[in-house]
């Protein structure tokens, strides 16, 4: 007996048809409602370049749905950097100058990619110029601002946004400076700015010899007295003039250095130069250098003496620029009425400088002070006698 092969068979009756074909639908249905939740939940990826930084934010946020949060809790950087849930920036950083091009993406039950294609440009370079009395320092991009200036609490903007530069820098100083380029790019350059070079400041003479220095300020008032003193006496005396008078004055005061009088500098019209800029402060010693050997025939001044007896360091430092070898001070002072006044209430004493003025009775003061010098074994001596050597001509 042959064994046969049976077959099973199984009929779908016509009423059971709209049965699967809705289970069908519904799964379709099912199927690609949870596509479209899927894509609605997915995170959305976004960057931003921040050049003070040199870096690219990296931001992911949450997408929305139905499964938003079971699609961000699930979501990871590329790369193993923690849930984005948690954690959801990311910074990476750039070289200045170079080409950027990266994928990033999330990787989760629906990944995310965005391609960053960024040209950086390069940081801010500087070159250096400090052959004058300026510091200059010269940027390769325009600067919007620039932070640990000299003289400036916050940020400033140079009004030259290529170029800055440092005038008045007596004393050395290390800077670092911030700047911020046109660009948004940021860096820090660290400069060493040099000391402006500065005059001795002199209080006092050599006292060999029992000299003493007689030294006149200003010029207003010519003294035809004290003319005919130095004349007939020899009598040498340095005047520290200033320029307008010589200008009011140009016969007298030739016919002074001709009498053996020493023409030196008090400035051109007179400011408390500790309150100007270094320009200023320069162009107001530089003037008598410049007129005072072609209106009297005399020498170069070599020595200033500031008005008001101000003087700081910028002071100094506009001295040197404007071509002085030192800023000559006093020790003993005359007026009217009040005599002579030395630093200490004694005598005077061999080296002292004396101060006075060209005013009404000066010559007649100086002719009693010869005598009673005379008694101290002490003589008047040119003021560049006493002065220590290279500082005068």
């Amino acid at each position: 007996m042959r064994r046969g092969v049976s077959f099973v068979s199984v009929s779908v009756g016509r009423r059971a048809i709209p049965v699967v074909a809705g289970i069908a639908a519904a799964l379709l249905s099912l199927f690609f409602f949870g596509r479209a939740e899927l894509r609605a939940a997915s995170p959305a990826l976004s960057w931003s370049w921040r050049p003070s930084t040199e870096s690219i934010l990296l931001t992911a946020k949450p997408g929305k749905g139905l499964l938003r949060d079971w699609v961000w809790g699930s979501t990871r950087w590329a790369g193993g950097h923690g849930l984005v849930s948690r954690d959801p920036r990311r910074t990476e950083q750039v070289r200045p100058g170079e080409d950027f091009r990266a994928l990033v993406s999330l990787r989760g039950p629906d990944s995310v990619a965005r391609m960053i294609d960024l040209n950086v440009a390069p940081l801010p370079t500087f070159s250096v110029d400090g052959s004058g009395q300026t510091l200059e320092i010269t940027s390769s991009q325009p600067l919007d601002a620039v932070w640990g200036m000299p003289g400036h609490a916050g940020p400033w903007a140079p009004p030259d946004p290529t170029r800055i530069a440092l005038n008045e820098a007596v004393k050395a100083q290390s800077l670092a400076l911030r700047v911020q380029a046109a660009s948004g790019e940021r860096t820090t350059w660290h400069v060493a700015v040099p000391a402006l070079p500065t005059v001795p400041v002199i209080w006092f003479g050599s006292p060999v010899g029992g000299s003493v220095y007689i030294t006149l300020d200003d010029g207003w008032f010519p003294n035809q007295r004290l003319l005919r003193l130095m004349r007939t006496r020899h009598v040498p005396i340095t005047a520290f003039l200033i320029e307008n008078a010589v200008a009011e004055h140009l016969k007298y005061w030739r016919a002074f250095v001709q009498a053996g009088g020493v023409a030196e500098d008090h400035t051109v019209s007179h400011p408390e130069l500790t309150t100007l800029s270094f320009d200023a402060a320069e162009q107001q010693w530089a003037g008598p250098l410049a007129v005072y050997p072609k209106w009297l025939g005399a020498a170069q001044p070599t020595l200033g003496r500031p008005p008001y007896g101000a003087v700081n360091p910028e002071v100094e430092a506009a001295a040197h620029a404007a071509g002085l070898r030192a800023i000559v001070m006093w020790d003993v002072v005359w007026s009217p009425g009040a005599g002579f006044k030395t630093w200490n209430g004694g005598p005077i004493q061999a080296g002292d400088i004396i101060l006075m003025h060209w005013v009404p009775g000066v010559g007649k003061a100086i002719q009693h002070l010869l005598p009673q010098l005379a008694k101290e074994n002490l003589h008047p001596a040119p003021l560049t006698s006493g002065l220590p050597s290279g500082l005068v001509n």
